[in-house]
């Protein structure tokens, strides 16, 4: 049954941390609170988790809750203060802007902004050392693994808006850096909802500037429209197997591919039967399945390099 010998046990356990958490006895409040969590995970309970963590100076174990459930703090300007406080906290500068861009939080967009631009000039004027470090490490991203490169981006999450854009620009035109971290730098610029204009060194080693406002999700292309369809509608129902793990390959194309997927996936179909191994529908060219195969091979070459080679593909080959 977990913790708690009864239903009973725990409403019990409830009701002291919720008085201990009136009298402010934070700790105590904290250590009850984490208890019932542990059995049950609604958001009424991760809020006031994450309140007596805060309160109680737990800092990072207060984010660490918190991020479990981000929108069950949009329902309110307190919630929404509590969990910008939370991120402010541990220097998540960039989820905090990422937060107050969120379409929810309109109403307190404006003040949370002024939080976090005063918190980032706090922290210039107290760890610039470590700053310095961050943004180091961050503009490198291609010298290293692909684990690695996740983690000091991670890292780099704690930097000002300022120092962040700086590094995310260089790198996206770093030809050195994986396509599936320059899509996932892409894809924090949309969250960010900045309006700012960035060179892009893309997949046809051509130089691309783009305008941050234009960027859309992933999902919202026209391909990734029709391959969904396909592999709900068509081959889901006919091999659910082979289309999930078609539909896993698909996805990191389309990653690699952003933000011009459409510009490459005309015909999301039969990129989703050559992807599943199916027969291509009779329309298809052979120069359009020639141009579709060469895409889908120098793609799986990116994959290999994260996973080794895809069903024991001979990535050397042209």
């Amino acid at each position: 049954m977990g913790e708690f010998a009864s239903p009973a046990a725990r409403e019990q356990a409830l009701k002291a941390a919720r008085a201990a958490a009136k009298t402010q006895q934070w700790s105590v409040a904290a250590s009850q609170f984490e208890a019932v969590y542990a059995e049950e995970q609604t958001p009424e309970l991760n809020r006031e988790l994450v309140t007596s963590l805060y309160h109680n100076e737990q800092f990072l174990m207060a984010e660490q809750y918190a991020a479990e459930m981000d929108t069950a703090y949009l329902s309110s300007q307190t919630d929404f203060d509590l969990r910008l406080a939370v991120a402010l906290k541990n220097r998540q500068f960039i989820f905090a802007r990422e937060f107050c861009a969120l379409p929810a939080a309109t109403k307190w967009r404006d003040q949370g902004l002024a939080q976090v631009t005063q918190a980032e000039d706090a922290s210039r004027a107290t760890l610039a050392t470590t700053q310095r470090l961050l943004a180091k490490q961050f503009t490198h991203l291609g010298d290293v693994s692909f684990g690695e490169q996740r983690q000091r981006l991670e890292q780099a999450r704690q930097l000002p808006l300022k120092e962040f854009m700086q590094g995310v620009q260089y790198l996206l035109v770093d030809p050195f850096l994986h396509p599936l971290m320059r899509a996932t730098l892409l894809e924090e610029l949309l969250r960010l909802r900045v309006q700012a204009t960035v060179k892009l060194q893309w997949l046809d080693d051509q130089l691309y500037t783009i305008d941050t406002a234009d960027l859309q999700p992933v999902n919202a292309s026209r391909a990734a429209a029709g391959i969904r369809s396909y592999f709900q509608e068509d081959l889901g129902q006919r091999d659910p197997m082979t289309a999930a793990n078609a539909q896993q390959t698909v996805t990191l194309q389309l990653m690699m591919l952003y933000p011009f997927i459409d510009k490459v996936v005309t015909q999301p179909a039969s990129w989703a039967r050559l992807v599943a191994g199916e027969d291509l529908l009779p329309e298809v060219t052979a120069e359009e399945k020639a141009d579709m195969i060469a895409w889908q091979q120098r793609l799986n070459r990116f994959m290999a390099e994260l996973f080794g080679p895809l069903n024991g593909e001979n990535t050397e080959k042209p």
